[in-house]
């Protein structure tokens, strides 16, 4: 038989291995846990700023886009076009300058530039006249020219012959009125723009960030690699994900071989986007020892502590079997055992803790979420697969007039159209959504009641829980169609219907004023006096109505000049004279003549002068005198003020002075007439001739001073003195 002692002994070492098993097991299952919670945690984080810099390179390509777009159709905006009126660009500054404009609207944008058939500069927005240059090798030009379906198309990256940076080139194929190939519209990219935005984010350096073509070439990268630009990457994770894998977006972690390594490639995690609107790809990769440095830090932690534990019960268990035998000793050692127990709790505490908390983060995450989608001002529905509505928020059942247990687990068809399609069969009718997962579009919808009305409808699919679904956001547009339509009816009906008949009655006025129907009563002459008053008012009302139209249609037209600047004034206080002297009030023109000619449109300028002036005389006490003042502010700009010594402008008026149909007094009861158009067109017309209007608060002493700024034109005989 064996001794007491011996079971004991026994006993005790089976208890110490037994927790020394449960230390290790309980140190690695934390250690793995806290290995997969950081790498998910990581790849949350990489798709964000993935998704992050998609958007910004969908908006920025988006500029360049509208760009091209602009120029092209300002080439094709005439009846007939061939290749001797594209030639003819080459000669007009107007259409440099043109692009030039286009040019500077966004810094990503490094040249804009016109090539004829054979592939040589016609024009560009560096210079003027442009130098020749021949870019038939350039694979911009020739995809355009040998394929008449290409619609845009982005080059890889080379370098410029102009600048020798490298560039890669936006193009859009030129078609003559027969629909014959006359050249080819290029905007340069500059790869540098998005590099130095990608290495502000890049995590101080430790993220590499990359812009591909869609065909895997490189066109922008930080950190900066030259012998990488332009070139293909087929070895690398986004191969892997958009080609193997066939998705559009995506986090893996990868070993793989890429170019930019000499040697064998560390392990990494890259974010992948591919771009909706665009074809490009956008990489976010950091290296796993980026991504596991916070568990490498935690796990070398848990790992001493539970070494610390096992040596700790190790020796507890030593001492415990060599002083069994002493039994005075037996209180001691279990105390020392149960202290190393109670450490040992303490830290599974805390790990339980831990993980409670990033369970809340969570649920606060989901809060967010639900907050969101409950309050959002856009009807949001939640489709799945079947085509079955699995949740709605209050905004679509306020849209649709159900309330929510009617249409959950409803199909979607019982809330379409007669004879129309369900919100998935409308979707997969559109190859942009079978393409790319998601659609925007405008379709009549009907309402619970029957009614139909007009929706513009987003349709996106997403994955959860692996099963595909679908979010709908739903706007109800019947507000805006019926604005519109009314803003075409009174834009007709002013045209058509007033215009025509208010010009004869204010000439019929004009000539019985003036005499023609003989005498008339004083009385009989007063009335008719306010009428063709009215008239002009009602005329002037139309005309800058009109003119609102067009510059918001952008069809203004705009015949240029050059013209000495004190001409110009001299015509407007001539012409405002017998304006100003009904109101008892004088035009005066103060200072020192000003030569310096100004590249305008004369109509237009009298137009904004005219504008000015009237208020400036309806603002004016009586006997009191406007004041023109012009001023060489520059040798490349001159400035025209109008001084006039009325009341001033309320300080809480300032911020609207040239906003549409604004006036200081829109009472009904007003002491001065007016649109309210008037400083919002003379504001559109300045911007056109390359110049500027504003108002200086306080400027002048008991009154008012409005400007106008011109850039002077290059070349006149008279240079201006500075003032």
């Amino acid at each position: 038989m064996k001794s007491k002692g011996q079971q004991t002994a026994r006993l005790a070492t089976a208890l110490g291995f037994f927790l020394v098993l449960t230390i290790i097991v309980s140190a690695a299952v934390s250690v793995w846990a806290l290995h997969q919670q950081e790498i998910e945690k990581w790849k949350e984080q990489s798709e964000a700023f993935s998704l992050m810099l998609a958007e910004n390179t969908s908006q920025q390509m988006g500029t360049a886009y509208l760009a091209l777009d602009n120029v092209v159709e300002r080439i094709q905006d005439r009846w007939t076009i061939d290749e001797d009126y594209l030639r003819g660009l080459s000669k007009n500054i107007d259409f440099h300058q043109m692009l030039a404009e286009k040019k500077s609207l966004s810094s990503q944008i490094d040249v804009i530039f016109v090539l004829d058939t054979k592939g040589s500069v016609i024009v560009n927005s560096r210079s003027f006249p442009s130098p020749s240059i021949n870019l038939e090798e350039r694979d911009y030009f020739r995809v355009q020219r040998d394929d008449a379906s290409n619609k845009t198309y982005v080059s890889s990256s080379l370098i410029s012959k102009s600048t020798g940076k490298w560039t890669f080139f936006i193009s859009r194929r030129l078609t003559g009125s027969d629909g014959e190939f006359i050249g080819v519209v290029c905007i340069g990219v500059s790869p540098s723009f998005y590099s130095r935005f990608y290495e502000k984010i890049s995590m101080n350096g430790r993220a590499t960030i990359s812009l591909l073509r869609d065909d895997f070439t490189f066109l922008a990268r930080w950190p900066e690699r030259d012998d990488l630009m332009g070139k293909k990457n087929l070895t690398g994770s986004t191969y892997t994900l958009v080609h193997d894998q066939k998705k559009k977006s995506g986090v893996i972690i990868t070993d793989a071989k890429r170019m930019a390594d000499s040697e064998d490639s560390p392990t990494r995690m890259a974010a992948i986007q591919v771009l909706d609107k665009y074809p490009l790809i956008i990489n976010f990769t950091i290296e796993e020892a980026i991504y596991l440095a916070d568990w490498r830090k935690i796990s070398r932690v848990i790992v001493a502590v539970a070494t610390g534990s096992v040596v700790a019960v190790m020796v507890a268990f030593t001492l415990l079997l060599s002083l069994l035998k002493r039994r005075e000793t037996d209180l001691r050692i279990t105390s020392e055992l149960k202290q190393q127990a109670e450490v040992i709790n303490r830290k599974q505490a805390q790990l339980l803790q831990d993980l409670t908390k990033q369970q809340q983060e969570l649920k606060e995450a989901a809060d967010r979420f639900q907050a969101v989608f409950q309050s959002a001002a856009d009807g949001i529905v939640m489709i799945d697969q079947e085509g079955r509505i699995e949740a709605t928020n209050p905004a679509w059942r306020r849209i649709y007039g159900y309330d929510e247990e009617e249409v959950i687990g409803k199909n979607g068809r019982h809330f379409s159209p007669p004879n129309g399609r369900d919100l998935l069969g409308l979707a997969s009718s559109h190859a942009e959504f079978i393409q790319q997962g998601s659609v925007h579009m405008e379709d009549e919808r009907m309402r619970k009641d029957g009614s139909l009305f007009p929706a513009e409808l987003s349709i996106s699919e997403y994955t959860f829980s692996g099963q595909q679904c679908y979010l709908v956001i739903v706007r109800d547009i019947s507000e805006r169609r019926r604005m519109e339509r009314m803003k075409s009816e009174f834009i007709s009906t002013v045209s058509h219907e007033l215009r025509t008949p208010l010009t004869a009655i204010r000439g019929a006025l004009g000539l019985v004023l003036g005499g023609i129907a003989g005498d008339f009563p004083s009385k009989a002459q007063e009335l008719i006096a306010i009428a063709h008053k009215n008239s002009e008012s009602l005329t002037r009302l139309i005309n800058d109505l009109l003119d609102s139209q067009k510059i918001e249609a952008g069809k203004m037209d705009f015949n240029y000049e050059i013209w000495p600047l004190d001409d110009l004034l001299k015509t407007a206080v001539q012409a405002n004279q017998a304006f100003a002297a009904n109101l008892n009030v004088g035009i005066r023109l103060s200072g020192a003549p000003v030569l310096a000619p100004v590249r305008v449109d004369p109509g237009r300028f009298q137009q904004v002068m005219a504008n000015l002036l009237s208020n400036a005389c309806k603002y004016s006490p009586k006997g009191e005198n406007v004041q023109v003042v012009a001023r060489v502010l520059s040798t490349e700009r001159v400035r025209v003020e109008v001084i006039d010594h009325g009341s001033g402008i309320p300080g809480d008026f300032e911020q609207q002075i040239f906003q549409k149909f604004s006036q200081a007094d829109s009472s009904d009861s007003r002491a001065k007439g007016g649109t309210g158009l008037g400083l919002a067109i003379s504001k559109s017309i300045m911007q056109q001739m390359q110049g500027e209007i504003g108002y200086q608060p306080g400027g002048v002493a008991d009154g008012t001073c409005f400007y106008i700024e011109l850039p002077i034109a290059q070349g006149g005989s008279d240079q201006p003195e500075v003032a």
